[in-house]
């Protein structure tokens, strides 16, 4: 099992509320908002990975699930922009 990986803190362009749904924005939209958030991917105890995000008022979060951590990374890089090297062991 690989180690978890990080990020503390990044901002993150987000278009939505937290109660009715929200989704990465794209630079252009007029209504996005910067949020701060954290991000992890970890083992889910059966050799797959979860990639979890979570604002830092806690007002946004999810979760998605991936069969490799380069896949969890790949989510995070399509969905937020996040480059692999990004990425802090531990």
């Amino acid at each position: 099992m690989q180690a978890p990986l990080s990020i503390t803190k990044r901002s993150v362009r987000i278009a939505g509320e937290p109660n009715s749904g929200w989704s990465a924005a794209d630079p252009d939209d007029l209504n996005a908002i910067d949020v701060e958030f954290s991000f992890r991917i970890i083992s889910d105890g059966n050799a797959n990975y979860l990639l979890l995000y979570e604002s830092g008022d806690k007002r946004y979060g999810a979760d998605t699930w991936h069969p490799t951590v380069e896949e969890a990374m790949a989510a995070a890089q399509q969905f937020f922009g996040i480059e692999p090297g990004e990425w802090v062991a531990g």
